[in-house]
C-alpha cells in the first residue's frame, strides 16, 4: 500500500462516478487519442479490478463510474489514468477508500456530502485509531462513519430551525420544505454537524472503560474520554453560538434596514411642508410581479 494519504470515499455498492479534466493553454483540450482509467486495489500485489477507455463526455472531460459489483469489498484502493498529452505519457492517480453500505450518505446532494467530507477531516486525524477517526470505529458494534454523520447532519439541521426564533422549515434534501442554503450558510452547517458529532462522541464513550490499575485493586474508568469529549464540545458550541446569532438575525430580516409603519412615526399623514420635514413623509416600496 502507498502511503497513507486523504482518500475519496465510496460507500460499499456504490455507483460513484470520476472525472479527469484536461487543459491545454489553460482552457480544456483533448488528449492524444482515448484516455484509460484502471482500478486497483491498493495492496502490495495491487490486483486490477478493471481497466477501461473513460467516456468523453465534452472537449477535455473524461469520466468512469464505478459499477456496485466494483465497490462490493470494502479496502483501500487507487484509480489510475493513463493518457497522452502533446506526444508524452501522463498519469494521475486518485486514492479511495471504499467503506461500509451508506444508504443514507449516497442519496445526499453532492453540497450535502461535501459538508459531510469537511465535517469528517476534522475528526480524521485522531491519535488512537490506527488509520483515521474516533476510536470508536475500532469496535465491532460501531456505526461511526459517513451514515452515522449523514443520520446526525438531519439531526443538526433540525436544531438550527428549531433552537431560536424564527422557527425555520430547512431540509437535508428538500423533501418537506427547502433544502438548506449551503452555498450561503455552509460554514455554519458545518460547525453544527460538527458539534453534534462530538455530543455523539460524548454519549458514546459513556461504556467504554479506561482500565486502571493500582497497587491494591484494578477498576475500568468510564468517564476520561467522556470528559475530554465533554471539554472539545464546550470549546466548539460558543463558536456555533455565535454564527446562529448571525443566521437568525439574516432571516428575520434585521440585517437591512426596513420600513415598519407606512409613514415613519407621524403615520400616513405626516408633515409634508415644514422645513426639514421631508424625513416624515410616507415612503412607498414598488413590488413587481
Amino acid at each position: 500500500m502507498d502511503e497513507y494519504t486523504d482518500r475519496a470515499y465510496v460507500s460499499r455498492y456504490g455507483a460513484a462516478e470520476f472525472g479527469l479534466r484536461v487543459m491545454r493553454e489553460g482552457l480544456p483540450g483533448d488528449a492524444d487519442g482515448t484516455v484509460t482509467a484502471k482500478l486497483l486495489h491498493d495492496t502490495p500485489s495491487a490486483p486490477e479490478v478493471f481497466s477501461r477507455t473513460a467516456d468523453h463526455p465534452a472537449v477535455g472531460e473524461y469520466t468512469v463510474r464505478l459499477s456496485s459489483r466494483e465497490t462490493a469489498a470494502p479496502g483501500p484502493y487507487v484509480l489510475v489514468w493513463t493518457y497522452a498529452v502533446g506526444g508524452l505519457q501522463e498519469e494521475w492517480r486518485v486514492w479511495l477508500e471504499v467503506g461500509k453500505a451508506a444508504p443514507e450518505y449516497d442519496v445526499l446532494t453532492e453540497d450535502m456530502k461535501g459538508i459531510i467530507e469537511q465535517t469528517w477531516t476534522r475528526f480524521s486525524d485522531l491519535f488512537d485509531f490506527a488509520t483515521e477517526g474516533p476510536h470508536l470505529q475500532t469496535y465491532i458494534q460501531s456505526n461511526f462513519g459517513r451514515n452515522r454523520l449523514a443520520q446526525l447532519l438531519r439531526i443538526a439541521v433540525g436544531r438550527l430551525n428549531t433552537v431560536a426564533q424564527p422557527f425555520q422549515t430547512y431540509t437535508i434534501d428538500g423533501d418537506g420544505g427547502a433544502s438548506f442554503p449551503v452555498a450561503k450558510w455552509g460554514s455554519l452547517l458545518e460547525s453544527a454537524l460538527y458539534v453534534e458529532c462530538l455530543r455523539h462522541l460524548v454519549r458514546s464513550y459513556v461504556e467504554q472503560p479506561e482500565v486502571q490499575s493500582g497497587s491494591g485493586v484494578s477498576r475500568l474508568d468510564r468517564r476520561d474520554y467522556k470528559d475530554r469529549w465533554e471539554d472539545v464540545l464546550g470549546v466548539e458550541e460558543p463558536v456555533l453560538k455565535q454564527q446562529l446569532e448571525h443566521f437568525k438575525i439574516a432571516n428575520m430580516g434585521l440585517g437591512r434596514a426596513r420600513v415598519l409603519v407606512s409613514g415613519g412615526v407621524f403615520g400616513r399623514w405626516g408633515p409634508t411642508r415644514l422645513p426639514l420635514s421631508h424625513a416624515a413623509r410616507p415612503r412607498w416600496m414598488t413590488r413587481m410581479y
